[in-house]
C-alpha cells in the first residue's frame, strides 16, 4: 500500500491527499514533520513533506508526486490528455506555486505567526503577487474549475494556495486578491463542496494548535 508522509496542516500534503482521494487510491498516512534527521533525509532529500512511499521507492516534491500518481494509476486522471494540455496544466501549477504561494509565504511571519515582516519584503512581494494574479487570469478557463468542467491537479493546488494568498494580501495590503481573479469564488466553492476537502480542512484546523506550538518551541 502507498504510504504518504506529512501532516494535516501542510497544504502540499493536502494537495496530494486530494489527488489520492480523487483517484480512489488506498494509502496510509504516516504523520511526519519536516526535519533534517538522517533517516528522514534518506527518504526526502530536502527534509520536506510530503513524501510518498511506493513499491518502487520514495518520491518527494508535490508536483512530481502528482505526476507519478497519474502515470502509475491512469484511472480517473488528474492531468488532461495530450502533451499541450498537460503542459498547460503544469504551467498553471508552476504559476500558482511560484507567483502566488511562494511570495505569499515570505509574509507568513507577520500575517499568520504573530511576528513581523520587514518593509523591504512587503514591498518586494506585492508586485510578484500582482503578476501571479495576471498570469492566472490569462491561463485559467474557469468553468468552474481551472481547466473546465472537472477538477484536476491544478485545482487541488489552487484549493490550498488561493485562500492563503488572499489572507496574506488582505492583512498586509488591504487587498482583496480573490476579487481580482476571475471565477475564483465559484472555483473555491466548487472545490470545497467535496467531502474530502471538508475532512482535510477539519483535520488541519484540529492540528493547527500543535503545529504553532511546535514553531514557537524552535
Amino acid at each position: 500500500m502507498l504510504k504518504l508522509y506529512g501532516f494535516a496542516v501542510s497544504n502540499y500534503f493536502n494537495m496530494v491527499r486530494m489527488t489520492l482521494a480523487a483517484k480512489g487510491l488506498e494509502y496510509e498516512v504516516v504523520k511526519t514533520f519536516p526535519s533534517q534527521s538522517p533517516d528522514w533525509i534518506s527518504m526526502s532529500p530536502m527534509g520536506k513533506v510530503p513524501c510518498l512511499e511506493t513499491e518502487h521507492g520514495f518520491i518527494a516534491e508535490t508536483q512530481v508526486i502528482l505526476e507519478y500518481l497519474d502515470e502509475q494509476y491512469p484511472d480517473k486522471p488528474v492531468f488532461p490528455k495530450g502533451s499541450y494540455a498537460k503542459a498547460r496544466a503544469r504551467q498553471l501549477m508552476h504559476s500558482l506555486e511560484l507567483y502566488l504561494e511562494l511570495p505569499a509565504r515570505r509574509l507568513f511571519p507577520g500575517t499568520l505567526f504573530g511576528g513581523r515582516n520587514e518593509q523591504l519584503t512587503i514591498d518586494e512581494v506585492k508586485p510578484v503577487l500582482e503578476k501571479g494574479v495576471r498570469t492566472l487570469n490569462q491561463l485559467a478557463d474557469c468553468g468552474p474549475f481551472l481547466m473546465g468542467a472537472s477538477p484536476m491537479a491544478p485545482d487541488y493546488m489552487a484549493l490550498y494556495v488561493l485562500p492563503l494568498a488572499q489572507a496574506v494580501a488582505k492583512k498586509t495590503y488591504g487587498w482583496d486578491l480573490l476579487s481580482d481573479i476571475n471565477g475564483s469564488s465559484e472555483l473555491l466553492a466548487a472545490l470545497n463542496d467535496n467531502e474530502h476537502a471538508q475532512q482535510f480542512s477539519e483535520e488541519s484546523a484540529s492540528e493547527m494548535a500543535e503545529f504553532v506550538a511546535g514553531l514557537s518551541a524552535k
